[in-house]
């Protein structure tokens, strides 16, 4: 009987893969042509002897996004959490969070947002910061303010983050590179000179998987933190807005599009304050990127 090793995927080299075996330690396995889709976060089965890999399990999510020739690549796989990382400056962009969020729903995985910088917020910055994120408050994503420079509330943000494999992403600018350092201390990043965006330039370009205390762990790489989610079907769309879904079952129209359809019951709820506004704007301006931007409409 083959004995094998069930190990957690650290980063992948060509045709070679770090692990963590359930002995400790790093080992270095051996990938065969026919799991040759095998990325960070996979859980595979290697044989010790040989450090030959002989199976990959199922993965929870994984994700992906379009290479230089248009095909899709996979960066990493089984995450947990995924963490949209917002700043006082630059500006909160509504609608890249919304679009982070039809992805995390796509995954599926749990969201959470931060918002970086907090030592750069005065009491007034504070309230309008609060007040611009209410129209999420329905979905209950996890808010936290932090600063990477000056540590205020990295050791929530820890503890948040353990029991899980988590990722950052974020647009340019907003200290995903520091904040990333922050949490990692012990690792060497190897964070270049920052930018003129401010963010600092990682030089790391493989997706690694970053353990931590609490059982939990950071997947961390440029293709990761600048993943932006591509959305590419009024499936994948109305996923990310479950908050409309669960009341689009009453409109009239099974296909409603929710602009200005006879009996559409998101606009009725949102007419009522029971809905935010904003969440109807994000959803109908995600809706025209698409191809077309409609689908057509049968009565239920």
């Amino acid at each position: 009987m083959i004995v094998t090793l069930r190990c957690r995927v650290v980063a992948r080299f060509g045709s070679e893969i770090d692990v963590l075996p359930p002995t400790g330690g790093i080992l270095r396995a051996h990938l065969r042509r026919k799991f040759d889709d095998v990325v960070c976060g996979d859980v595979v089965l290697v044989e010790p002897e040989e450090r030959i890999v002989t199976g990959r399990e199922l993965r929870v999510n994984h994700l992906g996004r379009q290479d230089g020739f248009n095909r899709h690549r996979t960066i990493a796989a089984n995450i947990d959490r995924v963490w949209i990382v917002v700043a006082p400056r630059p500006e909160i962009p509504h609608l890249l969070i919304d679009r982070f969020l039809v992805g995390i729903f796509n995954l599926p995985a749990r969201a959470a947002v931060v918002i970086n910088k907090y030592d750069l917020v005065d009491a007034v910055t504070a309230k309008s910061l609060e007040a611009s994120l209410t129209r999420y408050r329905h979905l209950d994503l996890p808010v936290l303010p932090v600063s990477a420079h000056t540590g205020f509330g990295m050791e929530s943000f820890r503890n948040a983050a353990a029991g899980g494999s988590n990722i950052l992403v974020g647009q340019s600018g907003v200290g995903k590179s520091s904040l990333i350092q922050a949490m990692l201390p012990e690792q060497s990043l190897r964070v270049g000179a920052v930018g003129h965006s401010g963010e600092g330039r990682h030089t790391t370009t493989t997706a690694r998987w970053y353990p931590f205390a609490g059982g939990g762990a950071w997947i961390d790489s440029p293709g990761v933190r600048d993943f932006t989610p591509e959305i590419t079907s009024i499936d994948e769309l109305l996923r990310g807005f479950p908050d409309l879904g669960d009341v689009a079952d009453g409109c009239r129209f099974r296909n409603c599009t929710h602009r200005s359809e006879p009996g559409c019951a998101v606009r009725q709820v949102v007419k009522q304050g029971l809905l935010p506004e904003a969440r109807l704007n994000a959803w109908l301006e995600l809706l025209q990127g698409l191809s077309g931007g409609s689908s057509g409409r049968r009565e239920s």
